[in-house]
């Protein structure tokens, strides 16, 4: 048997009616679009773009230098005619960044000194190295280059004993 209900508010429609059918289809169909309207804004903000323009300043670093004889580099051990020694360079980097030496080659006439007598180093070159060291920002490294130093047959024989400073050109890459 149904049971008859009896509906006591004008203001909202009975249950089984098509009036609160329709009402419900309508507030579906108004959530759906809220819905779809705030995805397009979300999608709207995830899409966007932008323009503008930066600005930075760039710092000069200043060349490092070389301890004891700036730009030298000091040969040891036994150097003798036809023969190969090594140079060593202590390389200072006065920059606030660290720097990798790329490479040291000869740049000048090597002198010499504490030779038994008339020493032309004019036979004395550096062999150009790459040597990748790296020198922390403000601090500084020895680099030893194996054989670099080398002194031809037509050295005189004044230079035996002799202790050689040879000029150098670093290149550095920060």
């Amino acid at each position: 048997m149904a049971e008859t209900v009896t509906h006591t508010r004008p203001d909202v429609p009975p249950v089984g009616s098509r009036r609160a059918a329709f009402a419900r289809v309508a507030f579906g169909a108004a959530v759906a679009a809220s819905l779809g309207v705030g995805g397009g804004v979300a999608s709207a903000s995830w899409a966007g773009g932008g323009s503008g323009d930066g600005s930075a300043t760039a710092a000069s670093l200043d060349p490092p230098t070389t301890a004891a004889v700036p730009g030298s580099a000091v040969t040891t051990g036994e150097l003798y005619p036809g023969a190969t020694g090594d140079a060593v360079v202590t390389v200072v980097n006065p920059n606030p960044v660290p720097m990798t030496v790329t490479s040291v080659a000869g740049s000048g006439q090597p002198t010499a000194s504490g030779g038994t007598g008339t020493c032309d180093v004019t036979g004395v070159t550096l062999t150009p190295s790459d040597p990748g060291l790296p020198v922390a920002a403000g601090g500084s490294a020895t680099l030893t280059l194996p054989g670099a130093a080398v002194m031809s047959t037509e050295s005189e024989t004044g230079c035996q004993n002799a202790v050689f400073t040879i000029p150098v050109t670093l290149t550095v890459s920060s």
